[in-house]
This record gives C-alpha cells, structure tokens and sequence, in this order.
C-alpha cells in the first residue's frame, strides 16, 4: 500500500487499516528504521506465557550443567518478588500459561506450593520444569491442585547412564516418584498433571533413546522431548551429536496410555540436528517473558543469566541482559518499552548475521555481539535453529 506524504510529514492511513490494527487518534506507534525505510510498529500488551524461575539452587550437580561455568550466587526468590509477580499478573488478561522452571530445582524453593496454589488460583496453566527427585512426597498436593503439566529430565534409561550424567540422583528413585505421581493421579480420577520426559541427547546417551519409549509408557508419560547438549565446558564439545555428518537421532516408537476414559498416543519430538534453514525464537514468537529468582525481565532462557558455553567449539559468553525488573516497573510497562518492542520486532525478523558460517572469526561472537552492532546478538543462537529445545 502506499500513502503520500503531506504538510509537515503527516500521512494518513486507510481506515481498513486503523480497523484492523485498532488505530484510533492517540494511538502510540513506534518507528523502526530500516536500511532504506522504516517500519511503525503497535505494541500491544499480548504477552501470553510468563517464565519464571523460583530458584538457582539445585539438589543435583549434572555434568552438562551451566552451574558448572558461571559465577553467579545461588538463591531462592523472595516472596515479595513473587507476590510482586502475582499482582502483575492478575492485570494482563492476555497471559494463559505460567512455566516455573529456570535453572534451578523449582521444588527446592521453601514455598513452591504456595507459588502453585497462587498462580492456578488465577486461572492459568502451570507447568513444571524439575529432575523429579523431590515429587514423592508432594505427589498428592500437585494432584490436589490440578498442575496442568510436569516435565521430567531423564538423560539415561539405564541406571549407570542416568546415574553418571544426573549426579546426586538415582533412576530407581525418580520413576519410584513418579509411580507415587502416576497412583495419586489414579486414586483422584485426575488426567492432571499431563507428564512429560525430557532427555538431552550426547554420545554417551544416544544409544538410549530407542528405551524412551518404554520408560515413557511405564510411568505414565504422554510426550518426550529430546534437545542436543549445549556445552559449556571444553571437556562436553567431545559430547555433541548435531552437525556431524547430518545423522538423524535415532528414533523411538510411540506408545499408547490409557486414562480418564481416553487412549491417548504417546510421542517423541526430536530437534534438528544441522545449523542452517529457517530460524525462529520461539519465546518471542509465542509472546513469553522470562522472569529471573530476583525479579530481571529477560526475553528468553538464552539471556537470564552471565555464563560461558561453547557453539561448535567456539568459546562464547554471555552476559545477562534484563529490560527492566517487576520490584521497580510492572510487566506490561517493561513489555511495552521502546527497547523491548525494538529486540521483539529485530528477532521476529531475524536481523542478525549467520556468524556460525560466517568464516570470518571475529571476536564479537565470543562476546555475543556482531558485526551489525547487535548487542546482544541472537546472530549463533542454537535455540533459534531448533537444535536447543526447551519445554
């Protein structure tokens, strides 16, 4: 479409237009300049998932672990930064789902039931990230209040496996909880919590993934999904299996279950396993925020955090980027910043260099920054070309 500029660089719209994006005298637009243009842009407050993590501490020490490269302090969040939260939510209408998760062990925070019963209160879906050692004891309570859905890491199927990469758990004592989670649901005629695996996948485990299957339909689980390690120690580079020859994941059969009067068939989704072809954010384009134990709005997983890891054995680090923090602004303020609506609207475009292929090795890569300026740069993100997935 094209309009002609007037007086003093005024412009009209078509009034198809000012309908459709629900425009009307006053409305705020922001200009995104361009090479050879500009874009104007409606920010609107639709963010639908909210990330948040209860805590950095964990019970375990896995050896693919991003503990095991970073500097940072552990804690828990404050139950005023989660109060703080909650009051923020109950005003934006747009969210559905709430993720608690990050990385730590969500059920090693003091008050995680109390975050649940909190969150669903609300109305909104919960999901839960955790290495499933802690459920037995809290399988009733996570029934009782209706978690919509646990995602479990298991990286082994094979007690020496499992027990070599998760350190400090057992296999026999995560599925013996998640049977105590599988019979709570029984006795309570509950569909809730849906269970999920999760599995990273690494030459020392790769020949597990045709068990997923069967230890997925043992305790009760409807989904696994499998990610590629993302290393960050030297040592882990000698573990990743992407772009290495092209080779697919092995694949799993899928399984039924049974439950609520439904036969539900269960599924394995695998990520990609060669950098190139499309890329996408999948938490800008699925509207989500991501809130840090200390209140630091970040707009992915990638940026909540200051830690090294390695992208095709090229040393990298990150720094953590926040655009503002629920103590000192509320969300819909910080999602509809200028800065904020600027990076969702560059990596909805994908406006960064390929720096993986690029040939070049410059150093800004290392810094997470690129040669267009960016900083940070999503220019080598793993989790863009889906090779890094995230429940």
């Amino acid at each position: 479409m094209k309009v002609k500029l007037e007086e003093k660089g005024r412009f009209r719209l078509p009034e198809r237009f000012t309908a459709r994006y629900d425009l009307s005298d006053g409305s705020d637009l922001h200009l995104i300049p361009l090479a050879d243009g500009f874009i104007a842009y409606r920010p609107k407050l639709d963010i639908k998932k909210v990330y948040i993590e209860p805590t950095t501490r964990c019970n375990l020490n896995c050896i693919m672990c991003l503990r095991n490269a970073w500097q940072e302090k552990t804690a828990d969040m404050e139950m005023s930064t989660f109060n703080a939260i909650l009051r923020q939510l109950r005003d934006l209408s747009s969210v559905q789902a709430v993720i608690l998760g990050g990385f730590g062990e969500p059920f090693y925070h003091p008050h995680i039931l109390d975050m649940i019963e909190s969150i669903k209160t609300l109305g909104l879906e919960v999901t839960i990230s955790t290495n499933g050692t802690l459920l037995g004891d809290l399988a009733e309570a996570i029934v009782g209040m209706k978690v919509d859905k646990l995602v479990v890491s298991v990286d082994g199927v094979r007690p020496d496996i499992f027990n070599d990469i998760r350190k400090g758990a057992s296999l026999e004592g995560v599925v013996e909880n998640l049977m105590r989670l599988k019979e709570a649901k029984r006795r309570n005629r509950s569909v809730l919590p849906v269970i999920g695996l999760e599995f990273v996948a690494m030459r020392r485990n790769v020949r597990e993934i045709r068990l997923l299957s069967e230890l997925a339909r043992s305790t009760g689980a409807s989904q696994v999904l499998i990610t590629n390690l993302l290393p960050h120690t030297r040592e882990m580079c000698e573990e990743i299996l992407y772009d290495d020859g092209g080779e697919e994941l092995p694949s799993g059969v899928g399984w039924s279950l049974s439950g609520g009067g439904w036969l539900e068939w269960g599924a394995i989704r695998k990520p990609k396993m060669r950098w190139g072809a499309g890329r996408i954010c999948r938490f800008v384009e699925g509207k989500s925020v991501v809130i840090g134990y200390d209140g630091g709005v970040s707009p992915c997983y990638a940026l909540m955090h200051s830690y090294q890891y390695y992208v095709f054995g090229r040393r990298k680090l990150v720094k953590r980027y926040t655009l503002g923090n629920v103590l000192e602004e509320d969300l819909n303020s910080i999602w509809l910043s200028e800065e904020y609506v600027r990076f969702r609207i560059k990596v909805g475009m994908f406006d960064f260099p390929s720096c993986v292929d690029c040939g070049l090795a410059c150093d800004l890569a290392e810094r997470n920054e690129d040669c267009w300026g960016n900083d940070p740069s999503c220019a080598d993100c793993l989790w863009a070309h889906d090779i890094i997935k995230c429940p």
